[in-house]
């Protein structure tokens, strides 16, 4: 199978490139962080049946995905106001030694001296009890009615434990500035949130030179009385129209692009960029490839291809569709490292993450049963397949374990949807190996 490597995705963007090729780093499309180490983004999804999620929305959380909070009162108040007792409800979510404030992210400074961090001048708690209905992140709406429309309401009594307090959304659209010609959007395939066209919703890119060959790129033009915007400027054309430029270049779609998971643009050359607005950390173990066919996957740094592990469950359009095996977080939190282990991993090795990785972004460290740290991506461990001798190759995907019973109940069925009979787990369907895409 032929794949391309988008690499460099924490320094900006090179070109997509075949196996074998030579990569090359181009740092000048380079974009600050969506977090701060140590706070996590989660996809929030509508259980609609077995064989569906629907995403809703996407919140804050900790180093763990913990979810985090927002008080009504200090939005009114302009500093964090809960305090004394309150602190002890919802503790303050603290500052780690040596952080800095960037973009949305700052740090708030309480009347007691404790810093915490705030998004989007929100001051961020933990809440000490019980999370209320749908944690971490899930709602299966046969349990509250598919008509009911407080699913789709982060603020509502599915996600608030009190009655002022919200969980924390991640929200960069209400504070990046951008002209009516293009729209930020979340792209997975870019790692980042990016502009797309407002029309076409396809990627935008910039250029730091003009394009080898013009048919393939289109500009996005700006009106003749389009004024500078935010970190958009106004560049005239030789032809005497006008067209955006983002950070100083001239932003672009490229017309061989068909969706937002396209990014086929990045093949023209090096000095071409997504025009990402935040990018997503990635771990150094880990960078971003693209399969003929199919959307983004996850490869180590060498090229091999890295699998997740979940449930096995129908998905409508079939297992092999443009986006890949979806899964929700809090399924991959629940199978985890134990999912794989003993024997297990002579089939599936771990990705490793050393000693002091830090979570950030979709990514957290998983520790094993032997005090080893492996990788996750949007809750699920990685691994690669034994079975894959070189890049490219995807001999372990689509392959389903089934497990019919553990008579001796020494195994712990339940991550595989198993059942409870005379106190032992005694059946499971079974767990679902599947290529790491990037999704939603």
């Amino acid at each position: 199978m032929k794949m391309k490597y988008l690499a460099g995705f924490g320094f900006g963007f090179v070109a997509a490139v075949a196996i074998g090729s030579a990569i090359a780093a181009d740092k000048s499309g380079d974009a600050p962080p969506s977090t701060p180490p140590g706070i996590t983004l989660i996809d929030v999804v509508k259980i609609v049946d077995s064989s569906a999620n629907q995403y809703l929305w996407r919140r804050i959380g900790d180093a763990v995905g913990k979810p985090v909070y927002t008080f009504d009162e200090d939005a009114k108040a302009g500093k964090p106001t809960c305090v004394a007792e309150c602190a002890k409800e919802f503790v303050p979510f603290p500052v780690a030694k040596g952080a800095k404030a960037m973009n949305d992210w700052t740090i708030a400074k309480r009347d007691d001296g404790v810093s915490q961090w705030a998004y989007q001048g929100q001051p961020l708690y933990y809440y000490t009890g019980a999370d209320p209905e749908g944690v971490p992140e899930t709602i299966n709406i046969s349990s509250i009615g598919a008509e009911n429309p407080e699913f789709m309401d982060q603020g509502s009594k599915f996600f608030s434990p009190k009655a002022g307090w919200k969980r924390a959304a991640y929200t960069p659209e209400k504070t990046t500035v951008a002209p009516a010609e293009v729209e930020l959007a979340s792209l997975a395939t870019g790692n980042g949130y990016g502009f797309v066209d407002a029309i076409s919703k396809t990627v935008s890119y910039v250029l730091k030179s003009p394009p080898k060959d013009p048919s393939k790129w289109t500009p996005i033009y700006a009106p003749s009385v389009a004024q500078p915007l935010g970190e958009f400027t106004v560049m005239m054309r030789e032809d005497g129209t006008k067209q955006w430029a983002y950070r100083g270049s001239p932003m672009y779609t490229y017309r061989g692009d068909y969706s937002t998971s396209d990014v086929n643009g990045l093949s023209e050359g090096a000095g071409i960029d997504v025009a990402l607005a935040l990018r997503h950390f990635m771990p150094a173990e880990v960078k971003i490839a693209v399969q003929d066919g199919r959307g983004p996957l996850l490869v180590t740094k060498t090229g091999m291809t890295v699998y997740t592990q979940s449930r096995q469950h129908l998905q409508y359009g079939g297992r092999e569709t443009r986006d890949g095996y979806r899964y929700h977080y809090s399924e991959g939190k629940e199978v985890g490292t134990k999912g794989c282990d003993d024997v297990c991993l002579t089939t599936w090795r771990p990705v490793v993450a050393p000693a002091n990785a830090k979570e950030a972004g979709f990514w957290e460290v998983a520790t094993r049963s032997d005090g080893s740290k492996q990788w996750a991506y949007k809750g699920s461990p990685l691994y690669t397949y034994v079975g894959d001798k070189k890049p490219g190759d995807i001999e372990g995907n689509d392959i389903h374990i089934i497990i019919y019973g553990d008579p001796e109940g020494k195994r712990d069925l339940s991550i595989t949807g198993g059942d409870v009979v005379g106190g032992k787990y005694v059946y499971g369907s079974g767990l679902y190996w599947h290529i790491a895409g990037l999704f939603y």
